[in-house]
């Protein structure tokens, strides 16, 4: 499991009553090892501002992964959307009174999504940019799925702040996209050989001018970190479980 990399904001514990009256997270799952590390991160956040053994209500709904991955290499993002719709629409069901996302592909149609969720969702593609913004970041390195890269998921909220994109060459691209649908997603871990390449890219993108690398799949932040990168790696799915808390508690 990824490290966390620094502490949830600081808002101070909350009361027991203030307890009771946080909002219900849903977690619209995509691959399950993201999912299950997000909720991980979310719980593991609740240490320092929660009562003792408190934390929110979550409600998870985790569909069949190959269908939205047979979808993404169809180039149907509308199914894609579909199925993400339909989940936060259970998960409003369930109770959920917010909800995140915890996978950057699909955020190539979150305004699609976000139009047709029936609860307030926060895009994992704003908390990110934001992490980059505070960490001081100027050059920002994108790991992620080849969608993710090629099509320049998170130029525009970068530029926004001012910030560089910068994307991994073709054979780059390539070594990260086995690594997470052959290896991370399936389960979970990568193998050394793995891992070393992953990394043998962090340093062709420092040589290039990189000042950070962005985790932008969410099962990245299982294998890399800012000690084994050597430069800040925004760990995507921390932030966004940063961001939920925050949004129950507010």
């Amino acid at each position: 499991m990824g490290r966390l990399a620094g502490p949830a904001p600081a808002v101070g514990a909350l009361s027991h009553a203030e307890t009771m009256n946080a909002k219900t997270i849903g977690i619209a799952g995509v691959t399950v090892p993201g999912a299950v590390d997000c909720l991980s991160k979310i719980h593991r956040l609740c240490a320092d501002r929660f009562p003792h053994h408190h934390h929110p209500r979550f409600a998870l709904d985790q569909p069949d992964f190959g269908v939205v991955h047979q979808a993404q290499d169809d180039d149907r993002w509308d199914r894609v959307a579909d199925s993400i719709v339909g989940s936060l629409q259970r998960l409003a069901g369930a109770g959920a009174e917010l909800a995140v996302i915890p996978a950057n592909t699909v955020h190539l149609v979150v305004d699609d999504i976000r139009a047709r969720s029936p609860i307030p969702l926060i895009s994992i593609l704003d908390v990110v940019a934001d992490a980059c913004a505070a960490r001081g970041l100027k050059r920002v390195a994108i790991l992620g799925t080849r969608w993710t890269m090629a099509r320049r998921l998170y130029q525009a909220p970068l530029a926004a702040r001012g910030i560089e994109e910068m994307i991994p060459d073709e054979e780059q691209q390539v070594v990260i996209q086995r690594a997470i649908f052959e290896e991370l997603v399936p389960t979970g871990r990568a193998s050394a050989a793995t891992l070393a390449a992953l990394l043998e890219v962090v340093e062709a993108m420092k040589a290039q001018g990189c000042d950070g690398v962005a985790l932008a799949c969410t099962e990245l932040p299982l294998v890399l970190d800012d000690a084994n990168c050597g430069v800040p790696a925004i760990d995507t799915t921390l932030v966004l479980a940063e961001a939920a808390l925050a949004a129950a508690c507010a």
